[in-house]
C-alpha cells in the first residue's frame, strides 16, 4: 500500500454537490483533495440541462457559487439565459464540454487538488470517527486521511462502507426512482417542431394543459424561449405502440430544446429496479439504456415533428440515476417538510424545485411545492463525527429527495458542507459542534441565498406566464 495522503478536507465525488464542496471548502481556507472516478469534473451536471433554479414564484431560490458558474459560463458563451417555466421556475442549458473546462479552472483557482481516475474502496473509521478513505488508482492503494470528509458519492458509498446508518428506495415497496441515460440530438428543424407544440391537436406539454389560462400565455411566449420543456406528444408514443414500432418504458416525448436551435436533450430512456450500488444491476441498465438510444432516434425521425433530419450529437458519459443511498443524518428532510415549506433555524440551503417522483413503470409524480428550507443537521451523519454529506444522498425521504436531487440544489448544499468542513477545521471542532449562526453569516456572505433577499414573488413573471396552483 503507498503512503496516505493527508488533508484538512476530503471530499469523494465530483458532481454537482462535490464540485462545489470542494470549491467552497478551499476558498474558505482549508487544504482541500477531491477524488473522482472518472476523468473529468462535473459528473451528471455537465451533460444535462439544468432545472430549479428558481422557485414557483420565479424566484432565484439558488445562488452563492451554484449562480456563479451559471454566470460564468454565459459570460463565455457556454450556457442560455434563464428561460422562465410555470412548471420548474427555470431551465438553462449548458455546453457540458466547457463546463468540464471551468470547473476544473475553478478548483486551481480556489487552491483545491485533485485526483482523477480513482476510486473509493473503504472507509477508515475509528470508533465513532470517520478519519478519510481508502482509494484505488493507478499507482495502487492508497489510504487518505482527513479532518473532515464530505460524502458526495451520490451512492452514500463513504457512509456505507464507514458502517453508518442509511435507507434506500420507497417506504412503501423498496423501489427506488428509474434512472436515465441522457442524449443530444443535433441537425432538427426547430421551426417545424415549434410549430408541432402550438398545434392544438398535440399536447407537448402534459403537465401545464390542464391549466387553459397558463397554456395559452406559454404558447404566446415559446418562440423567445432559448430553452424549454416538452413532455408530451403522447400520441405519437400510442400511435407508434400500436403499429409495433415503438416497445420502451416511456409513456411520453420528454425532452429539453436547447440553445442551440437544431439541438434537443432527450430524456427518454428509463430501466425499472435498477439498484445503482449493485454493480450487476447497474451494468444491466447501461446494457439497456444503449439498446433503447438507437431506437429512439429511429422513433424521433420517424414520429416527431422537426426530426426527419436529427443525427446523433453525443450520449452522456454517465446514467443519470435519481435515487441511490440516502444517508441519515441529525434530521431527516420529509415530503411533509417541503408541503409545508418548512423553515429551519439551521437552514443552509433553500430549494424550489417540484417534488419529481420518475416511477419504474414510466409515469411521473409531479407536485409543486413552495420553496422550503434544507437545514444542515440533514448534512451531519448521524451517530458518527468528522462526516458530512452533499447532493443526492443527504438525510431525506424518498419523497423529499426526488426534489432536493436536482443539480442547482446539489450544487448548494455542497457550497454548504464545504464551507461548513472549512471552518470546523479552522475553529478545531467537529462539524456537528459548529456555530450553525456562523456558518449561515458566511453562507450568506458568499452568497448563498437563505431567504435574507429572497423576497416576495415575482408578479412581472407570474402575470406573463402564470403561476401552476400548489400541492398539499
Amino acid at each position: 500500500m503507498l503512503s496516505p495522503i493527508r488533508t484538512q478536507v476530503l471530499v469523494v465525488g465530483a458532481g454537482a454537490a462535490g464540485l462545489n464542496a470542494a470549491i467552497a471548502a478551499a476558498r474558505n481556507g482549508a487544504a482541500t483533495l477531491l477524488v473522482e472516478n472518472h476523468g473529468f469534473l462535473g459528473g451528471v451536471s455537465s451533460t444535462l440541462a439544468w432545472l430549479g433554479f428558481h422557485d414557483q414564484d420565479y424566484r432565484l431560490a439558488v445562488k452563492g457559487l451554484a449562480l456563479e458558474i451559471v454566470r460564468r459560463l454565459q459570460e463565455a458563451g457556454a450556457a442560455a439565459e434563464f428561460s422562465f417555466d410555470a412548471r420548474v421556475g427555470s431551465a438553462l442549458s449548458v455546453d457540458g464540454h466547457y463546463w468540464k473546462c471551468l470547473a476544473m479552472q475553478l478548483v486551481r483557482e480556489a487552491g483545491g487538488r485533485v485526483l482523477l481516475d480513482t476510486r473509493m474502496v473503504d472507509t477508515l473509521r475509528e470508533g465513532d470517527r470517520i478519519r478519510g478513505v481508502v482509494v484505488e488508482h493507478k499507482s495502487g492503494r492508497q489510504p487518505i486521511e482527513a479532518d473532515v470528509t464530505i460524502d458526495c458519492s451520490g451512492d452514500g458509498d463513504v457512509a456505507a462502507r464507514g458502517g453508518v446508518d442509511w435507507e434506500k428506495g420507497s417506504t412503501a415497496d423498496g423501489e427506488l426512482q428509474a434512472p436515465t441515460l441522457v442524449f443530444r440530438l443535433g441537425g432538427a428543424d426547430r421551426q417545424s417542431f415549434l410549430a408541432a407544440c402550438k398545434d392544438p391537436r398535440y399536447c407537448f406539454r402534459d403537465m401545464i394543459h390542464p391549466y387553459p389560462e397558463i397554456w395559452e400565455k406559454m404558447l404566446r411566449h415559446l418562440d423567445s424561449m432559448p430553452v424549454f420543456l416538452a413532455n408530451g406528444f403522447k400520441g405519437f408514443v400510442d400511435e407508434a405502440r400500436r403499429q409495433g414500432e415503438y416497445d420502451l418504458p416511456q409513456l411520453r416525448v420528454n425532452l429539453i430544446a436547447l440553445h442551440r436551435p437544431d439541438e434537443f436533450c432527450v430524456i427518454m430512456t428509463k430501466v425499472a429496479g435498477v439498484d445503482p450500488t449493485d454493480v450487476s444491476s447497474l451494468s444491466s441498465a447501461y446494457e439497456e439504456t444503449y439498446r433503447q438510444v438507437p431506437l429512439l432516434i429511429r422513433f424521433f425521425r420517424k414520429w416527431v415533428p422537426g426530426f426527419a433530419d436529427a443525427r446523433l450529437v453525443d450520449v452522456a458519459p454517465l446514467l443519470g440515476v435519481r435515487e441511490s443511498r440516502r444517508v441519515m443524518g441529525d434530521y431527516v428532510l420529509s415530503a411533509e417538510d417541503l408541503f409545508a415549506a418548512r423553515e429551519f433555524d439551521d437552514a443552509v440551503a433553500l430549494g424550489g424545485y417540484q417534488i419529481d417522483i420518475h416511477r419504474p413503470d414510466g409515469s411521473v409524480d409531479l407536485r409543486n411545492l413552495e420553496t422550503y428550507d434544507i437545514p444542515f443537521r440533514c448534512l451531519v451523519a448521524r451517530k458518527v463525527e468528522g462526516l458530512l454529506v452533499a447532493g443526492k444522498c443527504i438525510s431525506a425521504t424518498h419523497e423529499a429527495i426526488s426534489s432536493t436531487r436536482v443539480i442547482p440544489i446539489c450544487m448548494a448544499l455542497g457550497q454548504a458542507a464545504g464551507t461548513a468542513a472549512a471552518m470546523a477545521v479552522g475553529q478545531g471542532v467537529i462539524p456537528r459542534e459548529l456555530g450553525v449562526d456562523a456558518l449561515r453569516s458566511r453562507l450568506i456572505e458568499q452568497g448563498a441565498e437563505l431567504r435574507q433577499t429572497l423576497g416576495g414573488p415575482n408578479e412581472e413573471m407570474i402575470e406573463k406566464l402564470g403561476r401552476v396552483p400548489l400541492d398539499r
